[in-house]
């Protein structure tokens, strides 16, 4: 399977402390992959560096032959705690501006992909009364309104209730079934499991344990994170 992005012996260093630590990774067309670890292991900063909205301390990233950086970024649809929606407009004007930043203008699209989200009822309201909820399920829609091939999700479900959870397992379940990839960011390891066909747990800025979801048990998989976890403790006593 072809790769699509690459990383080698890469480091990120903030305020001294090493927050990434000889990070090597290899991400392959149409791969679900599942960054999984406490708080502090390093995911989100990963995926920063992976959407090139951090530069890595050291170390190479390289993208698939071909592919500039330009060209990555309009191929990435990404889903961070911060929404970057506009509170003062409409879910489907929030939409159509972020379609028109990549050259876009597909109204059908847009009515589309709000449906799928369930938010076509609502869709002339501000964003600004929206619950959290619809507000995360709202940036989904965001994330993919110019079509990206790849999607890179920092804790989409973290609050949500059952229907929101749902509705977003569904999207990506459909993104996967047309052979598009996705990163996703989770604590909830059985979920992770159940969405992602690779498994990478981080702890401390190194990856630990990276696996096929098929290769390795969830029991065995909760196992070792969780005697991290409790090493991480044990270190604050």
């Amino acid at each position: 399977m072809v790769s699509i992005l690459e990383l080698q012996n890469l480091e990120f260093i903030i305020n001294e402390r090493k927050v990434l630590k000889s990070i090597n990774f290899s991400w392959r067309k149409g791969e679900t992959v599942a960054f999984i670890g406490g708080n502090g292991a390093g995911k989100s900063t990963l995926l920063k560096i992976i959407a090139l909205l951090s530069q890595p301390s050291d170390g190479k990233l390289s993208l698939a032959k071909g592919a500039s950086k330009n060209k990555w970024k309009n191929n990435l649809g990404v889903v961070f705690p911060d929404s970057f929606l506009h509170d003062s407009l409409t879910a489907i004007e929030n939409l159509r501006f972020y379609q028109q930043i990549y050259g876009k203008d597909d109204k059908r699209f847009i009515e589309h992909i709000l449906n799928k989200v369930q938010l076509v009822t609502v869709k002339d309201e501000l964003v600004g009364t929206y619950s959290k909820g619809m507000r995360q399920r709202l940036s989904i829609a965001r994330a993919l309104v110019h079509q990206p091939e790849y999607l890179l999700l920092d804790e989409p479900f973290d609050g949500l209730d059952l229907k929101s959870k749902m509705i977003i397992e569904d999207i990506l379940n459909v993104h996967e079934s047309q052979g598009n990839g996705y990163i996703l960011v989770s604590h909830d390891v059985k979920q992770a499991f159940d969405l992602c066909k690779r498994s990478i747990l981080l702890h401390d800025g190194e990856i630990i344990v990276d696996e096929k979801s098929s290769q390795i048990s969830l029991l065995s998989f909760l196992d070792k994170y969780q005697s991290l976890l409790e090493r991480n403790e044990n270190e604050f006593l």
